[in-house]
């Protein structure tokens, strides 16, 4: 489209915009990764704490299958389970041999029962209704 134009037309004036400062500043501008190394670094050992001991639960043998249960959904539902896919394939298979094993019954709660079937149906159990 430029090439269209001729060279003897003014460009068009637009108007100008006066927008208020920015709340922010120029924080994000001035931003440097190297000023907060040391803090990601300590976020990074904290982190790798923490997953130590999520997996120390998921191999705890003192902890019932409920507990083990419980503790799986809630780091699938926090969206980290990727971390200890084994781990958790692992004990899923386990439970649903020995839920299996006693012929699919239980005296649990409704709520154990539901997150059992849940747990045992997404990761590939076919487990009865």
């Amino acid at each position: 489209m430029a090439s269209i134009m001729s060279s003897n037309q003014e460009a068009i004036p637009r108007p100008l915009a006066h927008f208020p400062p920015d709340i922010w500043g120029d924080r994000f501008i001035n931003f440097n990764a190297q000023d907060y190394s040391e803090k990601l670094e300590g976020y990074a050992q904290e982190i790798s704490a923490l997953k130590d001991r999520v997996r120390a639960k998921l191999a705890d043998h003192s902890i019932t299958p409920t507990e083990k249960m419980k503790l799986i959904d809630a780091v699938e539902r926090l969206g980290v389970a990727y971390h200890y896919e084994k781990q958790i394939e692992e004990l899923v298979q386990q439970f649903f041999e020995a839920y299996a094993r006693s012929n699919f019954e239980g005296d649990n709660d409704l709520y154990t029962t539901a997150l059992q079937f849940r747990v045992c149906r997404q990761h590939g159990y076919k487990v009865p209704c």
